[in-house]
Formats: C-alpha cells, sequence, structure tokens
C-alpha cells in the first residue's frame, strides 16, 4: 500500500519523479466511491527525509522527494510490519539537496546487527550512515556521519566543524553503549550550535561539546556504508525507519519514537549513571530527579536496560543504593524518583 501511495502522490516536480513514476498527481486518490483515500504521509515539523525502506527502493515519504537512486535487499521490519533494509557493504545514496546541508539536525533509525559483523583483519570503524565522503588521500567529509566499532560494538558519531585543522576527521561522541547482536536498537544522533549527542533506545548515552560549527558539505547522502569502505567493512546489518530532521528533536519526542526498545519500561525511568566507576562516584552521578538503583529496581528493570544497552557483561559488576562501599569499580545505573 505504501508503495502504491508514494508512487501516486509523488507530488510536484514531474522532472524528478517522470523516471520514478507511472502516474503523477497533485492531490489524494479516493477508492470504492471514497470509502479508501490515500493521502501523502504527515510529516512532522523539520522532517526533511524519511526512508521507511518498506518499498524497497529507498523512496522518501517526507513529501521532498528525497529518494535514493541505489536498491538493496529487504529484510525483516522492525516490529515485523513492512520490511526493512538489508545491508552487506553496500549502500543507498541520496543525492544532495539543501534541505540536507544543515548546521542542526536530529538523524534516528532502528539498527540489527548480525554476529558475523565482528572485524576480522578488516576495518574496525565503519560507517553506517555518512552525509559526505572519506578520500583514500585523507581528507574527509563528514557532516555527519555515525560509525560502528566491529570490535566493542560502540558507536561513534563525527561531525565535520569549523575546527578541522585540529580534527581533521570531524569532532565527534563516542557511546557509553554496546550495541547487542541481533536485537533491534533505537538510535538518535542529535547535533545542536555546539554539542553532539546520542541516544540508544530512547536515553541519553553520551554528549560530547565540540570546539567548532558544523561544517557543512554538498555530497550525497549515504545509507549504509559509503565508498572507500565498501571492501574492507562488510558490516551485514539491517536499518529501518531512517529519518532526516533539520532541527533538534526533543527528549521527549525521542523517548516516544524509541517506544517499546525496552519492553514495558519507559526509557526515562534509567539513566546511565557511570561505567567503571567506585560507589561513591555512582551515587554522586545520578542527575536531579534520579538516584542509584537499589536492588529491588535493579532487578525489576535496571537490569534489563543496562543490558539492552550494552553497559554490562556476564561478569559486571553493578552498584545497588545501600552497598557496602569498597575500592572495587561497578557500574552506575540510576533510577527516576518516582515519590
Amino acid at each position: 500500500m505504501k508503495t502504491v501511495l508514494l508512487a501516486l502522490l509523488a507530488t510536484v516536480g514531474v522532472s524528478q519523479s517522470a523516471g520514478l513514476c507511472d502516474l503523477v498527481l497533485s492531490g489524494g486518490v479516493c477508492l470504492f466511491g471514497g470509502e479508501t483515500v490515500l493521502v501523502p504521509e504527515a510529516a512532522p515539523p523539520g522532517l526533511v527525509g524519511h526512508w521507511s525502506f518498506d518499498d524497497g527502493s529507498g523512496l522518501d515519504g517526507s513529501g521532498l522527494q528525497h529518494h535514493a537512486n541505489v536498491t538493496v535487499a529487504a529484510g525483516p521490519a522492525m516490529g515485523g510490519q513492512g520490511a526493512s533494509a538489508l545491508f552487506e557493504g553496500n549502500y543507498m545514496e541520496v543525492p544532495d539537496a539543501l534541505d540536507l546541508d544543515v548546521r542542526l539536525f536530529t538523524l534516528t533509525t532502528w539498527l540489527y546487527f548480525y554476529r558475523d559483523a565482528e572485524a576480522g583483519d578488516s576495518f574496525r570503524w565503519c560507517p553506517i550512515l555518512q552525509k559526505g565522503r572519506d578520500d583514500p588521500s585523507g581528507s574527509y567529509s563528514r557532516a555527519p556521519a555515525l560509525f560502528y566499532d566491529r570490535r566493542d560494538r560502540g558507536l561513534r558519531a563525527y561531525v565535520m566543524t569549523t575546527s578541522s585543522a585540529a580534527y581533521p576527521q570531524g569532532e565527534f561522541v563516542e557511546s557509553n553503549a554496546r550495541i547487542p547482536y541481533q536485537r533491534w536498537t533505537h538510535v538518535a544522533l542529535v547535533r545542536g550550535d555546539r554539542r553532539i549527542r546520542l541516544y540508544v533506545n530512547g536515553i541519553i548515552d553520551a554528549m560530547n561539546t565540540t570546539e567548532g560549527f558544523t561544517f557543512t558539505n554538498t555530497d550525497s547522502f549515504f545509507i549504509g556504508s559509503s565508498p572507500g569502505y565498501t571492501e574492507n567493512c562488510q558490516v551485514r546489518h539491517l536499518q529501518d525507519e531512517l529519518r532526516f530532521y533539520t532541527r533538534e528533536l526533543t527528549e521527549e519526542e525521542i523517548e516516544a519514537e524509541a517506544s517499546g526498545a525496552l519492553g514495558e519500561l519507559e526509557p526515562r525511568y534509567v539513566r546511565l549513571g557511570c561505567i567503571n566507576c567506585p560507589y561513591a562516584d555512582a551515587v554522586a552521578a545520578c542527575p536531579s530527579g534520579y538516584h542509584l538503583c537499589t536492588s529491588i529496581e535493579l532487578h525489576s528493570g535496571g537490569y534489563q536496560v543496562a543490558r539492552a544497552n550494552g553497559w554490562v557483561n556476564w561478569n559486571s559488576r553493578v552498584w545497588a543504593h545501600g552497598n557496602q562501599a569498597d575500592s572495587a569499580l561497578g557500574l552506575g545505573v540510576c533510577c527516576q524518583d518516582l515519590r
């Protein structure tokens, strides 16, 4: 149904749509005497790209026609409806547009990594999303780029800035989360004037203040990988429901979009305090409105979140409120004050 909708309602810009659509209309379509109405998808403020991958062709559902010019194989969808895009070192290319050349933005998507994405003799860090391309001679173009660590399963979000002399590959923030294999994970990359923030499953995971401001480029937006990495970065993974906004999404909007990633738990219930820290530091790391989780709170949801976000291994020590302080190091998980 969505493929039919996009094909029928690729409104305006006939020259762009001529090779894609058999029929170009400027309004809705009524079927069966008006019992069924096909209209364009609703677009939240600032949405300039929405690739659901249900069509297998990388069509843009934002209404701005930022369609990919390369198709990829379809994979199982997050939530079981529609389809996702399966990448195995290949990529989709979305041609550049003024809507995508912005200093403030938010990218959100769902990712699913297969276990065979582990690094062997290939590159450790591989692009999953990249606006721009890296040149083998040593020049970089990333505004933004999201890279995946094939060894430790972390994420790194890059943004080229006006401080490129000091940071030739771009300024970045690296996740504390370690993305589990064979599980859908929601990721949001938010760029403000001077901050880069990473959210994993709706929870703020890492943040960095950059020295420079975003330096935009006029290159394509690559999904799944990017040119120059296809040979050495055979990262087998799925992507679904990729969205590009030209504004900073609020924390509430990100939590709503990531709903379901943690089962019945809402993302706001838990915050990451610190990793590999003493007990006293774990207590102090909890922000206002949160406290170090008690043992009951850990067993009723805290451990679940820590595992889903890759903060713990099988032998990790997790601090609980009231633990006897000692010199050991552990994970600090903060739970929301509900009183």
